[in-house]
């Protein structure tokens, strides 16, 4: 990496006449505005992870400088350098929406920079950002609120989406779907996600607690919608349990209490179903509106340990 700094800063220096009229580096690859604002703050982005890494000033304008002219991340060569460039990219995709990012840093795993020092300066810089704009929507601000606020006090054990986050949640393999429309559903409902965990060599202590709380999920939808849906899904090493109903939502300014509050309960919350869910899963993520929820319970999916006896 050393003698790929030294390279870039050399030819960085070099003039035209030098290169024999040779065109080195050129921006031609950014055609707007936005697209040079957006590398930019790629490069930003990029230069304070090297001065967290303690990298010289030199190197760090260097790196500024690469991520402006270089068209394609993928094809530079030094594994680190290529590295920190798609990292910078994905968080101006994430400060871009106004993301969580130590929930959006779950996806990921860098092989050069730890998620520690990544969420220190991308946190800092999506604050900047975030700062500086103007604000156009009062509701989504308040939303953002409410959201962070909770996410933070349940230590990232409850997370708030919107409506355009859920298809990230509605992928793998599905193992079982079940209409939620009068009781008799309920047993059935519970019967299907028993046998899926079956399948998947769960065990039982664990089976009967994933049971107890979709059993929850699934009763609220009659209590407090005219009907819904549980699907089930299995990603990689976990269980993602979807229950949708078509209820009318849950008013922002009762989630605190809600999830924060065990035993609160009003004629539209959950009483003491959100604290019991973030007991058992992993996590519990909350899609919301007048038009309805979404409510996914994320579990751990791993097999049980067989242990041969001597």
């Amino acid at each position: 990496m050393k003698g790929l700094f030294q390279k870039l800063l050399r030819e960085k220096a070099e003039t035209t006449e030098e290169k024999k009229g040779e065109r080195r580096y050129s921006l031609s690859h950014l055609n707007s505005y936005k697209q040079v604002q957006k590398r930019s703050l790629i490069g930003w982005i990029v230069a304070q992870c090297a001065a967290a890494l303690h990298l010289e000033d030199e190197k760090r304008e260097a790196l500024f400088f690469m991520a402006l002219t270089t068209e394609n991340f993928e094809q530079i060569e030094d594994e680190m350098i290529r590295e920190l460039m798609q990292l910078g990219h994905l968080a101006v995709e994430w400060i871009d929406k106004n993301a969580i990012i130590e929930e959006e840093m779950k996806s990921i795993q860098p092989t050069f920079l730890s998620k520690e020092l990544m969420n220190r300066v991308f946190n800092n810089i999506q604050s900047d950002v975030k700062f500086n704009e103007k604000k156009i929507d009062v509701n989504e601000d308040i939303w953002e609120v409410y959201r962070d606020v909770i996410y933070a006090a349940t230590h990232g054990k409850f997370l708030l989406i919107s409506k355009n986050d859920l298809e990230n949640y509605l992928k793998g393999e599905l193992l079982c779907e079940v209409e939620i429309v009068e009781r008799s559903d309920i047993p059935k409902a519970r019967t299907e996600a028993k046998n899926s965990f079956l399948d998947h060599e769960i065990k039982a202590s664990k089976m009967m607690s994933y049971t107890l709380v979709i059993s929850e999920a699934v009763t609220n939808v009659l209590k407090h919608a005219n009907s819904g849906k549980m699907s089930i899904y299995k990603k990689d090493a976990a269980f993602y349990v979807v229950v949708q109903d078509d209820g009318a939502g849950f008013p922002l300014k009762i989630l605190p209490k809600t999830t924060l509050m065990a035993g609160f309960s009003t004629k539209v919350s959950l009483g003491q179903g959100f604290t019991l869910m973030m007991k058992i899963a992993d996590q519990v993520v909350l899609e919301t509106s007048p038009s309805g929820s979404t409510l996914i319970l994320i579990l751990d999916g791993k097999k049980e340990e067989k242990h041969e006896h001597i």
